[in-house]
Parts: C-alpha cells; sequence; structure tokens
C-alpha cells in the first residue's frame, strides 16, 4: 500500500513556512496530541449546549422517555414509549441511554452522552484510518475536518441512534482496511464485534451499508476477495452472533413475534417499497443536501474525488475509500425513503479523501486551483461561505431577541474564515488554508450549539405544553388527554404517560368517567372540535411557540374539555354521520 510521505515539505513560499510548519509537525509527531486534540474539538462543539436544550422532536423524545418507562418498568428487553410497546429500533442505543443518564441524570444531557461520544470516537477513527493511509498531517486533518463538519456534530448531539451507527460501521470499515494489508485474527474478530453492535443499534441496514461499500470498493479495484478470505466467517459470525442473538431471541419471545412483524413489515418493507411518514426526496437528494450539511469539505469532495477515481489502480486504498463513499450513496437513492442523516457512517470517507488531495497538493507545492476541478473547489466554497453569511447576517437583522448577536457574529466569522482560507489556498498554503476554514467552523459550531440555539429554547413549544399541562393538572385535579397536538415532547416533559385518543369513540369513554379534561389544541382544532363533537372548550392559557417539525410559527391553546349538552348545529354531511366513526385526529 502507498502512502503518502509526511516528511516530504513543499517549497519555502508555497505552503507552511517557519513557526507553523514547526508547530504541526511537532503536533502530529507525538502519538497521543493529534488524536488528543481531534477529540477535543469534537467534544467541545458535540457538548455545547446540551444541557440548556431541551430534545428535539420528534425522536429525541421519544427515545428518551423510553428509557425512562423501561427504566420504571424493569423491562430492558422491549422498549415502551407512553404505555405502548416501540419496536421502531433495536435495543442497543435504549441501554446505552439508561446507562448515561443513571451517571448524568434524566434529562437532555445524559440522554444525548452516547451520541456525543460516539460522535468523538468517530473523529478519532478517521483520524487513525488516516494516518495509516495518509500520515501523521493527512491524519489529523481528517479527523479535524470530521469534527467540525456540521452533519456530523447535530448527529453526534441528538439522543438518537445514528451517531451510534457510524461508530459501529467505521470501527469496522477501520478492520476491513487493517485486513487488506494482511492476515489478522484481532482485526477480523473487532469487524464482527462492530458489526453485532452495529446490529443491535440499527438492524440489518448495518449489513447493506457495508456490504454497499465493501461491493463498490471490490469493483473499482481494492481487494475485497483477499479481505473476505481474513474475516474468519464461521468464527466471525459466531461471534457476531453471540452479540446480536440473545436479544432477538428474547424479544421474539417477549413480544411474541409483534417486534418481527413491525420491525420486518413496516420498517423494513415499507421504506424499500415508500416514502415512509413523507420522507421522500429527488434523485440527488443526498449529493444536494451534503453540499450544505458538509460544508466546507464538501466544495473538495468532487476534486478529490476525481483524482482518486484516476488513481485508483495504482493506489487500492484509494478505491477502498471511494467505494466506501460511492456504495452506500448508491444503495440509500435505490430507496424512496431518504433522510440525510442514513448517509453519516459514509462521511469519513469524504473526509479521508479531501485529506488525501490536500496532502497531495502540499506535497506537489501547487496551489489547489492547479488540481483537476480545484478552481471548481476554491469557487465552491467562496459562493457558499459568503451565500451562508449573507443568509446568517439576514436572518439575525430580521429576527430581533437574543438570537440576533450568536447570527450576526456566526455571519461574520463565516464571512471571515472563508476569505482567509481562500486566500491561503490560492497562495498555496494549502494545509494552513483548510486548518483556517476548520478553526472557523469550531467557532461556529461552539456559538451554535452553546450560544445560538439555547437563545432560541423560549421559541420551542411542545416542553413548554407539556410542563404547563402537567402544573395545571396538579392545581385543578384535571386529568390530560391529547387530542391531535400528540408531540413527543410534551409527554416527556409532562414526565409521564398521557392520556391520547385518535377515535371520538375513545374520547367518549373518558368523559364517562372523567367529565372535564385538559388538552392542548390550536385555534382552530378548538373551534371544529366544537362545533363536530359537541365539546365545550375553554381556554385557560395560549402558549406561542414554534414547531420545530413544521417549521412556522403558531399557537396553542390549554383548555378545558367538557360534554355539550347541546347538539352540533352544522348539518354538513360531515356532522350528520355517527361521531363515534369520525376520526377525531387528522
Amino acid at each position: 500500500m502507498v502512502h503518502v510521505d509526511s516528511a516530504t515539505e513543499a517549497p519555502a513560499g508555497w505552503d507552511e513556512a517557519g513557526a507553523t510548519a514547526d508547530a504541526g509537525r511537532a503536533l502530529c509527531g507525538k502519538g497521543w496530541l493529534a488524536p488528543a486534540s481531534v477529540l477535543f474539538v469534537a467534544l467541545t462543539v458535540n457538548l455545547a449546549g446540551n444541557a440548556r436544550t431541551g430534545l428535539w422532536d420528534r425522536d429525541e423524545p421519544r427515545y428518551a422517555t423510553a428509557v425512562r418507562e423501561m427504566r420504571a418498568r424493569g423491562d430492558w428487553i422491549v422498549p415502551w414509549f407512553n404505555d405502548s410497546p416501540r419496536y421502531h429500533k433495536p435495543i442497543l442505543s435504549y441501554w446505552l441511554m439508561a446507562l448515561t443518564t443513571a451517571v448524568a441524570g434524566d434529562n437532555p444531557y445524559g440522554a444525548r452522552l452516547p451520541s456525543v461520544l460516539a460522535g468523538g470516537g468517530t473523529c478519532i477513527l478517521t483520524w487513525w484510518i488516516g494516518r495509516r493511509l495518509l500520515g501523521p498531517r493527512g491524519g489529523w486533518i481528517a479527523g479535524l475536518m470530521m469534527a467540525v463538519a456540521p452533519i456530523v456534530v447535530a448527529e453526534s448531539k441528538l439522543a438518537t441512534t445514528d451517531s451510534l451507527l457510524a461508530f459501529f460501521l467505521v470501527g469496522a470499515q477501520a478492520c476491513l482496511l487493517t485486513l487488506s494489508e494482511g492476515p489478522s485474527r484481532r482485526a477480523a474478530m473487532l469487524f464482527w464485534a462492530c458489526l453485532g453492535l452495529a446490529f443491535l443499534t440499527k438492524g440489518p441496514v448495518a449489513l447493506a451499508l457495508i456490504a454497499a461499500a465493501a461491493a463498490c470498493a471490490w469493483w473499482l479495484g481494492w481487494p475485497a476477495r483477499e479481505v473476505a478470505w481474513r474475516l474468519q466467517l464461521r468464527l466471525g459470525l459466531l461471534a457476531f452472533a453471540a452479540i446480536a442473538l440473545p436479544w432477538y431471541l428474547a424479544v421474539l419471545v417477549a413480544t411474541r413475534g409483534d417486534f418481527y412483524r413491525f420491525a420486518i413489515g413496516t420498517q423494513i418493507v415499507q421504506r424499500v417499497t415508500t416514502g415512509m411518514e413523507q420522507h421522500g426526496g429527488v434523485p440527488g437528494y443526498y449529493l444536494a443536501l451534503s453540499t450544505v450539511a458538509f460544508y466546507p469539505w464538501s466544495a473538495f469532495v468532487p476534486a478529490a474525488a476525481f483524482g482518486a477515481w484516476k488513481r485508483r489502480r495504482t493506489r487500492p486504498d484509494l478505491a477502498f475509500l471511494l467505494g466506501w463513499m460511492v456504495g452506500p450513496w448508491l444503495f440509500l437513492e435505490c430507496l424512496p425513503t431518504r433522510l440525510l442523516h442514513y448517509y453519516l457512517p459514509a462521511y469519513p470517507a469524504c473526509a479521508l479523501l479531501v485529506a488525501w488531495m490536500v496532502e497531495s497538493v502540499a506535497s506537489e507545492g501547487v496551489p489547489v486551483r492547479r488540481w483537476p476541478l480545484g478552481r471548481l473547489a476554491m469557487g465552491t466554497m467562496i459562493v457558499l461561505g459568503l451565500a451562508g453569511a449573507a443568509l446568517l447576517a439576514a436572518a439575525g437583522a430580521l429576527r430581533p431577541g437574543p438570537t440576533r448577536p450568536p447570527l450576526m457574529l456566526c455571519s461574520a466569522i463565516l464571512a471571515a474564515g472563508t476569505m482567509l482560507a481562500t486566500i491561503r489556498l490560492r497562495q498555496g498554503a494549502t494545509r494552513r488554508g483548510m486548518l483556517s476554514a476548520a478553526c472557523a467552523w469550531w467557532l461556529i459550531m461552539g456559538i451554535t450549539g452553546g450560544w445560538l440555539i439555547p437563545a432560541a429554547e423560549e421559541f420551542r413549544t411542545s416542553a413548554r405544553v407539556g410542563r404547563r399541562l402537567e402544573a395545571l393538572s396538579a392545581e385543578l385535579g384535571t386529568p390530560i388527554v391529547l387530542l391531535n397536538y400528540q408531540e413527543p415532547g410534551v409527554i416527556y416533559a409532562a414526565g409521564h404517560p398521557l392520556s391520547t385518543v385518535r377515535e371520538k369513540r375513545d374520547l367518549e369513554r373518558i368523559l364517562d368517567t372523567r367529565p372535564e379534561l385538559l388538552s392542548a389544541v390550536t385555534p382552530e382544532e378548538r373551534v371544529a372540535y366544537s362545533e363536530k363533537y359537541a365539546l365545550d372548550m375553554a381556554t385557560i392559557e395560549t402558549v406561542d411557540g414554534l414547531s420545530l417539525t413544521k417549521g412556522r410559527t403558531h399557537a396553542i391553546e390549554l383548555v378545558v374539555l367538557r360534554r355539550r349538552s347541546e347538539p352540533p348545529t352544522r348539518g354538513d354531511s360531515t356532522a350528520r354521520r355517527d361521531p363515534a366513526e369520525q376520526p377525531l385526529v387528522k
């Protein structure tokens, strides 16, 4: 395998010079200092503001509430949400969140810790792979790119499964790289262990993403057949089964097969045949969104991929990285259900390819614009960077209040960082240019997580609604029932399961036992329910906020509802139907 010589220096005046070059060599030359700096950068942005930011609807509250209910039930096999089984994902993320919330508290900070640590671990694995392929400085640059990439930071701050899955799959890729260099029982067993843990995190998609990457890498010239012989298939499958099989058998027995009926019939079949929950997308969805979500490094990915494609026959490691990047993308583009975080495990390959290009350009002593597609890369970085700075400035100007200062500061940093990086890249100081961009995005991600998002907390609705409903329920002695507004954040904030109804008959049964109920509705829903279902709804207070799932402001009224003695006055066809047959929630 061919590696970039980390000792090769560019001619004076083209790249790093003087003290800056000496400092870079010293940092990357010490075995512990480079990964420590990568981990430090990753953890600072991943942790920033987590304790002051509530859980994001809708997935985060579902996971955190399920962990809370599993602990209350003493049931560590079947996840439950709001007193109902939750079969959407396997168990490992719930177990890890239960561990971290036991240590750090039952709060958003504790629930997010597994993702935070997994995100930092993914950056370290990226550094490790880059060190083997590109040398110390190349690995360090790749690790820093991952640590500050917006999509990586965002997923590392969410109490969901995706950061964990990426960590285990990148670990599996690191093992495959080791096996491509020669037989290793330790690497083979670690590969199967990573695969088993990934399977416990998100199910069969883990196997599909690894298989897609390996198949594409083999087609491009990577020695996949030799690696397959070194995987010790029989022993490896036993290790995989020992990790994954016990829980899958236990949940089969505990749910009498319901978990598998839902997981296969809904989670797998529907995802590969229809766009679930309106999560579709046009062809090229991942390429288009990655341009923004992986910025600024996305600007250099086409140039790096083109250079790697031309050299893949003589550099099997480049074929490995290309397959890792392209294979999952092709697989995910074939699915009608598209979400950007599905591609998260492949972003390290993008960072490594860009770091390889940076090292190649720097060692040759030429500016990036001399590289094929290099001018396009620099132009894309400048246009997107300045456009992003202008959008942030406009948002700050149009939104008065606590979010204005961080928005304006991020705008200034983005503009200055883009221009500084561009100047250095044009001068041929390639490494310094990329480090300038990394520093700018470290500041932007830190300010966004630690200042901007907490400053917008007051605009978020569901948590405030949940807390107020719980307080009013305790004050009035009136139970809560959720009608159409059933955001998981309301249930998490209430601190215990809440009654939810989907049909008129279900509400009637509850009203038979409790004549008054507390609920939360929009003004339009209050009018519609009063007319159609013969309900009196007395508004107690109104909560104004922002719907994060719909991206618009709205008002939620907290109401006391009871039966109305007289029938509905409107005689339309809907009102004349049997109320018990009318859905309460659309």
